[in-house]
Order: C-alpha cells, then structure tokens, then sequence
C-alpha cells in the first residue's frame, strides 16, 4: 500500500494511537444514530406529527447529509480530515440533543436539516481521516472501522431504550448522552492523526471517471441496506406469515452478521486480497437477498437476510478505501462522492421499491434488487490494491 503524501514519519504508538482514536469516532457516530432511532416514536409522540410529516423529517435529515457531504470533501482538503472530523463531531453531538429535544415543528425541521448536514460532513472526513490511518499503517484497516460504527449502531440503540425505559426519554437522556459523546470526541482529539493538505490534488469537482463509478457501486450496496430497513419485516409476514414482532429480527439479523464480519474484514481482505472478498461479497448479497424472496421458511428467510449482511460487511469499506485513494484527488474528495452517491442510494431505494411492489410483490421488488449484487462482483476489479 502507498503511504500517504505529507505525512510525516510517525512512530508505530502514535499511529495505533490515532488508530483506536478514529475507531471511537467511528463508535460514537453510530450510537448517536443508533440513539436517534430509539427516539423516534417518542419525538413524532412530542410534537404531534403523523407518519407522512415524520417521513420528510427523516427526508430533511437525509436531504441534510446529502447537501453537506460534496462540502465536506473540500473542507478536509482545505483545513485537514483530523480539524474538520473534530469540528464536525463535536457538531453532531450537539445537534442530536437539539433533534431530541426541540419544540415546534419549524425548529424540529431545522435541527433536522443541521443533524443530517453535520452527520454527512462527519461520515466524509472520518472515513478520510481513516484512509490516512490505514495508509499509515501499510494494511488494510478500513473493515474495522465501519465494524465499530456497526457496534455503535447497536450500542446507541439499546443505550435509547434504557433511557426511555428509565424515564429518561424526554430529552433529558439524549442531552446525557449527547454531553458524553462530545466530551470523549474531545478527549481523541490529541490522539487524531493529522496529514497535511496537499496543494496539488483536486478537492471539489463534478462525480466523473473512478471517483463516479465507486460512488455508483457504492449506491448499489446501499440500496440494498436500504430497502432492507424498511422492507425487510414485510416480505417476512408476507411470505413466512411471522408475526411483526418476529419480523424484526430480520434486520436484526442482517445488522449483527454485518457488524461481527466487519471486525474480521481485515484479515480477510490481507489474506485473498481485496477483489477476491469484493467478489464474494457480491454474490453473496445476491444468494442471500434470492433466498430471503423465495423462501417460504421464516428461518432460511432470516438466514438469507444474515448472509446479506456478512457478504456486504465489507463492500462499503472497500470502495471507500479505493475512493480515498484515487489518484489527482484528496481522499476527502473522492469520498465525498463515494458518500454523496451512496447517501442517495440509500433514500431513493425504499420508495422505488415500494412503487415496483404496489404493481408486483414486495418478493419480486427485492429480487429484482438482487441483481445489485452480481454487478458489484463484476465489478470488483476497481478496488485491487
């Protein structure tokens, strides 16, 4: 692997160091969405909202990420991947107690919209800040990160729940938690690598060449987490006759098989080299997704959603580390793209997929998103080291 340009010669304890430092970062950002989640029903609950205005909150949140991620990529070029994923860190902190706890429709938008745009700015300049990392250290590392934003998911999630149930969920734990979560961003903050900018590389240009077809591979694997979350508990009762609480655990189960695979992408990728685990990731979403749609079994439905989410684990790891690496541009540069593509893939998913199954079946809607997974094998040529 390439060292990284600029970086000055470091010892093998302070790259570690910045190693765990962008790993809690990683952490952290997940509980924070893990912990929104939880608070959902109760914030819809607050301010009186039905399904169709809390669908454009979750729209506005989104639609934030998705406009800040293309200004992320040149702020990391122009003030360095460790200021702006602190600076930004410390902002989504604080604009996730401000979600949880607004009052009034107009300020829930507005804390919406900032919450999606500092989450975005956030995902681009870690996972930069993470490639400098992986470069440094001259083996793939980037699997384990995304394990940890996995873990946090899951971490934020039940954090939200014992929250709640302990009466807490009036805000008053989010703002705990939101507290917390900007207090350890600060304490990383000696231990952040820094890389200076470089001069010569392009920082804010229009998606096209390596950077375009990344970000359209990377919208493919999205989509297809996508369409999981919000259709995954209905193709269960509508094609195993589960109940909707035992529908759950089909996310559920992709959710955990994905973060455990994370944590052991990198010896993966060290070991058969990065087109091979691209390639196996890729038919191994198509087998799972095939299998979820056609059984009939509630088992080998949720065994197909687990196999999913073991072969996609490390697709987006992957494609983000290539993206970081494309030549002429900064890592925050190419990843911004990578991100930006894959933030839309993963919003316009559902809704295509709900339109394709109001003139089908939800089965026949996400076998057709099956094929996802053979065009990303196909493909995996693009991310050889």
């Amino acid at each position: 692997m390439k060292p990284v340009e600029n970086l000055q010669p470091a010892s093998v304890a302070t790259v570690n160091a910045a190693r765990w430092a962008i790993s809690i970062v990683f952490l952290l950002n997940g509980t924070g969405i893990g912990l929104w989640a939880a608070h959902v029903p109760l914030v819809q609950a607050r301010a009186g909202i039905d399904t169709g205005t809390l669908g454009f909150l979750l729209l506005t949140i989104a639609g934030g990420a998705i406009a800040a991620m293309p200004v992320s990529g040149w702020m990391s070029a122009r003030w360095s991947t460790r200021s702006v994923t602190l600076a930004s860190g410390g902002l989504f902190a604080v604009t996730g107690v401000l979600l949880m706890n607004a009052d009034g429709l107009l300020p829930l938008f507005l804390a919406a919209f900032a919450f999606g745009a500092s989450n975005g700015v956030l995902d681009v300049s870690m996972n930069a800040n993470a490639s400098e990392v992986e470069s440094a250290r001259g083996i793939p590392t980037m699997s384990s990160f995304h394990g940890f934003f996995s873990l946090g998911g899951l971490l934020g999630a039940a954090l939200g729940g014992m929250l709640i149930g302990a009466g807490l969920g009036d805000g008053r734990g989010a703002l705990m938690a939101g507290i917390a979560i900007a207090v350890i961003v600060a304490l990383c903050s000696p231990y952040v690598l820094r890389v200076a900018p470089s001069k010569h590389e392009s920082h804010f240009a229009l998606p096209r060449g390596p950077a375009l077809f990344l970000g359209l591979l990377g919208m493919l694997c999205f989509a297809v987490e996508g369409a999981l979350v919000d259709w995954s508990a209905l193709l269960l009762t509508e094609r195993t006759r589960a109940e909707p609480a035992s529908a759950a655990l089909g996310y559920s189960a992709f959710s955990i098989a994905m973060a455990a695979c994370r944590f052991a992408g990198d010896r993966l990728v060290l070991r058969f080299g990065a087109m091979r685990v691209m390639v196996i990731g890729g038919l191994g979403m198509f087998a799972g997704l095939t299998l979820a749609v056609l059984s009939t079994h509630f088992v080998l439905s949720a065994c197909g959603f687990a196999l999913i989410g073991l072969s996609a684990a490390n697709v987006v790891p992957l494609i983000f580390a290539a993206a970081a690496r494309i030549p002429g541009m900064s890592a925050g540069g190419g990843l911004a793209t990578v991100a930006t593509l894959g933030y839309a893939g993963l919003l316009l998913a559902p809704p295509l997929i709900g339109s394709v199954a109001a003139h089908t079946n939800i089965a026949v809607a996400l076998g057709i998103l099956s094929v996802s997974g053979v065009v990303i094998a196909a493909n995996a040529r693009v991310v050889k080291r």
